[in-house]
């Protein structure tokens, strides 16, 4: 009973921690999605990674890449509506 017990534990051991040792893909960054990015100046992509980690940017649509989601939200700011 013991060794029926024993091998039970070792097996729910190794499955446990089979799964911490899965290489998990990278996650793709957001300026893969756009088009724009391709051509993005240097200043731009700096603007772009810091709005998506939430750090300081620039709030100027110009110093951002076209059609990413910091330009929309920059250009609403901008519109006089």
């Amino acid at each position: 009973m013991r060794t029926i017990i024993a091998c039970l534990v070792i097996a729910f051991a190794d499955t446990a921690t089979a799964g911490s040792h899965i290489k998990h893909r990278h996650q793709l960054d957001a300026l893969a999605y756009n088009p724009f990015a391709a051509y993005a100046t240097p200043r731009q992509l700096h603007n772009e990674r810091a709005y998506e980690r939430g750090g300081y940017w620039e709030h100027d649509s110009s110093a951002l890449i076209p059609l990413s989601r910091a330009w929309y939200e920059q250009k609403l700011r901008e519109s006089p509506y």
